[in-house]
């Protein structure tokens, strides 16, 4: 018995110089984990979900913006209100970060900051060929061509004509701005200013020509680059017993009408009028006579 104790107690004192309890006692304490530092912040005002939220140190307006749900239907991108230690300091525009990344609309928060929604003002809606469609909040001083370029821009198909813009307090007043004096022409009489409840809508450019009047087979027929009158005269079937080749006229798409002949250039949305030949002389009369007794004839035998 002594030389086993002896022996327990020497492989004890190894363990203990080894430093096993150690590690042992270390694998057996729980671990401490340290909680990441947060900031507070309050968002209020038109948003989804308005309320105190934690935030990273360091993020900034828009990651608070996010965590609220974002604005609600009525509410404002453009005048957001930013109050720290109880003061406003900053109306942020926080579309032009969102749109155009403008760093300076979406400044860092603080611990204890305020960011307030207020509720949209002054927006217009753009319909049509843009390529973001939908309702936009125009600030002071911004004009037509700003809202466009808010929406996206124009589509590849979007007219080259007219713009209408019309006011939903006054419906069925619709004003035409030119797209070539705004666009083309940058004409600034015509880059208007907007007003609450305007809804501009860009309309799709025609890709097809029509052809009525004295032709054999009249109709609307695909627009192609280049092309002249007589190209579509063909395709209509040519002329017509009783058509004039000297009396073609154009319906332009923007509201023009002019004289044409066979060799005028052809543009997408006209339509192509070819009149009916006059009756002068003494070999129309006979011509005439002969088609009307020739339908008389027809009428007489299906009759009889």
């Amino acid at each position: 018995m002594g030389r086993s104790l002896q022996k327990a107690a020497v492989f004890a004192l190894a363990l203990l110089l080894s430093g096993v309890p150690q590690a042992i006692g270390q694998q057996m304490m729980p671990v401490e984990t340290k909680e990441k530092p947060v900031i507070k912040v309050q968002v209020l005002g038109q948003v989804k979900n308005p309320g105190i939220y934690a935030v990273p140190p360091y993020e900034r307006v828009s990651t608070a913006f996010a965590m609220a749900g974002g604005a609600s239907e009525q509410g404002s991108l453009r005048t957001i209100v930013l109050t720290r230690h109880g003061q406003a300091i900053d109306t942020l525009d926080l579309y032009s970060y969102l749109a155009f990344n403008q760093q300076s609309e979406n400044p860092k928060v603080e611990d204890g900051d305020i960011i307030f929604i207020p509720v949209v003002q002054n927006a217009v809606r753009v319909a049509g060929q843009v390529w973001k469609p939908g309702s936009y909040e125009v600030k002071p001083g911004e004009r037509l061509l700003d809202v466009i370029t808010m929406a996206g821009g124009f589509t590849p198909v979007a007219t080259k004509e007219d713009i209408k813009i019309e006011n939903i307090a006054r419906p069925g007043e619709v004003s035409s701005i030119s797209y070539t004096k705004l666009v083309i022409d940058n004409d600034q009489a015509v880059n208007i200013l907007l007003k609450e409840g305007d809804v501009v809508t860009v309309p799709t450019a025609p890709t097809t020509v029509t052809v009525v009047g004295q032709v054999q087979k009249g109709g609307t027929f695909v627009f192609e680059p280049g092309t002249v009158i007589s190209y579509y005269l063909g395709m209509a079937g040519g002329y017509g017993e009783r058509a004039s080749t000297s009396n073609i006229k154009i319906n332009r798409w923007g509201g023009k009408t002019l004289n044409a002949k066979e060799s005028t250039i052809v543009e997408p949305g006209d339509v192509v009028i070819v009149g009916e030949m006059q009756i002068k002389g003494w070999r129309d009369y006979i011509s005439v006579t002969g088609q009307l007794l020739t339908m008389f004839f027809i009428v007489w035998s299906v009759t009889k």
